[in-house]
């Protein structure tokens, strides 16, 4: 079986541009097309302190803990026993967010192979599957999915292509 495992920040995010509020985040939207693909339920990876919904004040936490490699406690949560991770989140300063970080290096159970799929808004993926590997130095990381977070609504076409590696790996 496969896990969906989501970092998402609602509140503001750039549309166009400029910041603008969403009930919703990018990533959480594509995670939620993925979830009906798989019929597999969401896990949220949440900190124990909320972003804020400003998009001024996340970027300077986000780079606060960007520079400073931190790893935020994350709420409790029921332990991930799936061997398969899909494991999405945006690109921020080039690479995945710390909470992923944290949940990479403190769970007790790691993934066997690895789905990465983040939003972005010109960068790709980043460096984020350097880190994934780093992170998770016994899982086979499989290709990326990036998506722009402005295009999150349209990504049912993209994730159908991405899948095609996840179900012809899980029949060999």
């Amino acid at each position: 079986m496969a896990a969906i495992l989501v970092f998402s920040s609602p509140g503001e995010t750039l549309v166009r541009g400029h910041p603008q509020a969403v009930p919703v985040g990018n990533t959480m939207r594509v995670a939620q097309q993925l979830a009906q693909r798989l019929a597999v339920p969401i896990q949220q990876i949440r900190p124990r302190e909320p972003y804020p919904t400003d998009y001024h004040a996340l970027l300077e936490r986000a780079r606060t803990e960007h520079e400073q490699a931190a790893l935020p406690v994350l709420q409790s949560s029921s332990p991930i026993t799936d061997d398969v991770w899909f494991v999405g989140y945006p690109i921020w300063f080039g690479d995945l967010p710390r909470p992923v970080a944290t949940l990479l290096s403190q769970t007790s159970n790691p993934p066997r192979v690895l789905y990465p799929f983040a939003t972005h808004e010109g960068s790709g993926l980043g460096r984020s599957i350097e880190t994934l590997t780093a992170l998770a130095p016994t899982a086979t990381v499989m290709s990326g999915l990036p998506i722009r977070g402005s295009r999150a609504d349209r990504a049912a076409c993209a994730l159908d292509h991405w899948l095609l590696q996840y179900f012809s790996t899980s029949q060999s």
